[in-house]
């Protein structure tokens, strides 16, 4: 299965109104698979490489805003910095199939 197959098959696990933690997770490990393909990296965590993302002035500042999002941590109160965690694992999906 190649990088492209693995991503929709993380994103149909997705499902409307499912818990935000679970739809957190895909979004992270989505834009994960993406991330490994782009640095070559298969054996590094999908949190590694969304950080070094959100470092990498090779991405634009959109995608670097979207790996910062779902790298950061939930507050005390439950609240992610991503309120679209599968958008902006979308943003950086988009992002890697153009190069």
């Amino acid at each position: 299965m190649n990088w492209l197959d693995e991503i929709q098959t993380e994103l149909k696990r997705s499902l409307p109104n499912e818990n935000p933690g679970r739809t957190r997770t895909i979004a992270r490990r989505a834009a994960g698979i993406a991330l490994q393909h782009f640095y070559h990296e298969d054996n590094t965590p999908y949190l590694t490489l969304l950080q070094s993302a959100a470092e990498d002035r090779r991405f634009p500042v959109e995608v670097q805003e979207a790996a910062k999002r779902l790298s950061e941590r939930i507050s005390g109160d439950f609240k992610s910095a991503s309120v679209h965690p599968i958008g902006d694992a979308k943003i950086i999906i988009e992002f890697v199939k153009k190069i």
